[in-house]
């Protein structure tokens, strides 16, 4: 999804500016496996793209230097941006002597749990690709990005995928299909490092079923979907900030028949049977909650 602008140099077409919209991602289901000599965790997850988008600027400058701006001042600009580090990357890594000015237009909540960092960084990725013309497949560039984080792998290939490893192993799974959402964002945020920092592989007593949860996806069988899914992370989270399950209360009252926190949270989301049954979820809740989204997955 982007549109782009050209110039002619030399009798030649030059690609000067990209604009692409980068869609947020839920965790279906997330399961923490086991912790590495590395400090990081393995973990195996059912990740799915959804219709809630970031939309990214970059343009070519003949300084060789990055400048990001973001819409939201609270999200920084400098180097500790994910986008100017993946920017970083591929300006090192393919020898590009020119720099990059990047816009972020954020409508992805940050700290969210919804990987708008990542998919930021995604995009960025695969906007210098297009711009430079670069050799370069979606297997490697996935590869590339999880250096710069354990998202960016799922938010290149996007989707449905099952991810493994930190993350940067996927298996595109076959689903098509649209389900309706309603995700809520509560006022406050969750440091993904304190939540992994407090995890005890043994004690963890309830584990998705990732193998039982895509059959079920995969034949839109709401009920079996929330009998295997799960979020391992989800408990830890909600000790510190126990308004999770107050949310996911809020959406199954609100005819929700399967609700989850995403990624080490604090957003939770909703799946409803149909749209007009996530529109009558959506209004029952808009006035309570600042930052719900009525939206939708989306395909590859």
């Amino acid at each position: 999804m982007g549109r782009s602008h050209f110039k002619i140099l030399n009798g030649e077409e030059i690609m000067q500016e990209i604009i692409l919209k980068t869609p947020a991602k839920i965790n279906w289901t997330l399961d923490v496996v086991r912790k590495r000599e590395d400090g990081y965790h393995d973990i195996s997850t059912i990740m799915q793209s959804v219709a809630i988008y970031d939309e990214i600027t970059i343009r070519r400058i003949p300084e060789r230097e990055i400048k990001v701006g973001v819409s939201d001042p609270n999200i920084p600009e400098g180097k500790e941006n994910i986008a100017y580090k993946a920017a970083e990357l591929m300006l090192d890594r393919f020898k590009i002597d020119e720099g990059l000015h990047i816009y972020i237009d954020k409508n992805i909540p940050s700290a969210a749990g919804l990987g708008g960092g990542s998919s930021d960084g995604a995009a960025v990725m695969l906007g210098i690709k297009s711009l430079y013309d670069i050799d370069i497949t979606f297997d490697e560039l996935a590869y590339m990005g999880s250096t710069v984080g354990a998202d960016i792998p799922f938010c290149i290939l996007g989707g449905t995928a099952l991810a493994e490893g930190i993350g940067e192993k996927l298996t595109q799974l076959p689903f098509t299909d649209e389900f309706w959402l309603v995700i809520i964002k509560p006022d406050f945020n969750i440091s993904t490092g304190e939540i992994y920092a407090h995890i005890k592989i043994d004690d963890i007593a309830n584990r998705p079923d990732n193998n039982g949860f895509i059959q079920a996806l995969c034949e839109r069988e709401l009920e079996r979907m929330a009998r295997y899914g799960h979020n391992v992370l989800e408990e830890v989270s909600a000790k510190f900030y126990p308004g999770i399950y107050d949310i996911k209360s809020d959406l199954y009252g609100a005819g929700a028949v399967y609700t989850l926190m995403s990624g080490s949270g604090p957003s939770v989301f909703g799946v409803f049977k149909d749209r007009d049954e996530a529109q009558r979820g959506y209004k029952l809740l808009r006035d309570k909650y600042g930052e719900i989204f009525l939206t939708h997955t989306i395909a590859k």
